[in-house]
């Protein structure tokens, strides 16, 4: 008789199956999205505090057309107040605060030329003030409009600009002439 030898058989599936770890690939995979997803946060933030900046824009135009038009129909004056050291602005009827408006964390209200008094020795007010038809006007009577800079921790600038004659509220990322 024959002498058979018996081996055990393996049992494939159990041996695959109960390893613990990560084989080479699987970790080569993971370590390459997580990579690409790491490339594209700079890009992210940089969107975000690009979108913060126009919001602030936004309001802060809004705020303005509001002025505006409490000018034109209230029977009291309104002016915007632009404080740049504590970077925000107030909205006044007479010498009571309508409306104050911080900017978000990481906005810089960098510059106006707003000059109510018209007075060179003292320099820029940041005060604008609106006449009953919607106008920028100075103390002395004259038009005048002007802008606001603002900036956020990229270094993009944008500007609110008030027109001088119309009173036209706009933005734009160009510095006004």
């Amino acid at each position: 008789m024959k002498s058979v030898m018996f081996m055990p058989a393996l049992d494939l599936k159990k041996t695959f199956t109960n390893t613990n770890g990560f084989t080479l690939l699987e970790f080569i995979i993971v370590f390459s999205m997580c990579a690409v997803l790491i490339c594209f946060t700079p890009v992210f933030f940089r969107a975000f505090e690009r979108h913060k900046l126009y919001s602030a824009a936004s309001v802060i135009a809004a705020d303005l057309r509001l002025a505006q038009q409490l000018n034109i129909n209230q029977d009291a004056v309104y002016t915007v107040l632009f404080d740049c050291v504590n970077e925000r602005y107030l909205i006044e009827r007479n010498v009571y605060t309508y409306k104050k408006t911080n900017l978000p964390g990481g906005i810089d209200l960098v510059f106006t030329n707003f000059d109510f008094d018209n007075d060179s020795r003292n320099g820029y007010d940041n005060k604008l003030r609106f006449n009953i038809k919607g106008e920028p006007y100075r103390n002395n009577g004259f038009f005048n409009g002007g802008h606001i800079s603002i900036c956020n921790k990229n270094g993009e600038f944008i500007y609110v600009i008030v027109a001088s004659i119309t009173g036209r509220v706009r933005i734009d990322t160009k510095p006004p002439l």
